[in-house]
């Protein structure tokens, strides 16, 4: 009996390019911008 084939990549490269190989999207420190700082939970256990 022949034996099985384990593994093979053919195509793996061309579906991976399909739609791009991209390279991921680093977040570096979302901007407090616009952001109140007093609100939320916090903020208003510490005004009790």
């Amino acid at each position: 009996m022949a034996k099985s084939k384990n593994h093979t990549a053919h195509n793996q490269s061309y579906k991976a390019h399909k739609n791009g190989i991209k390279k991921p999207k680093r977040h570096r420190q979302t901007s407090t911008k616009g952001h109140n700082k007093t609100s939320g939970e916090a903020g208003s256990a510490a005004e009790e």
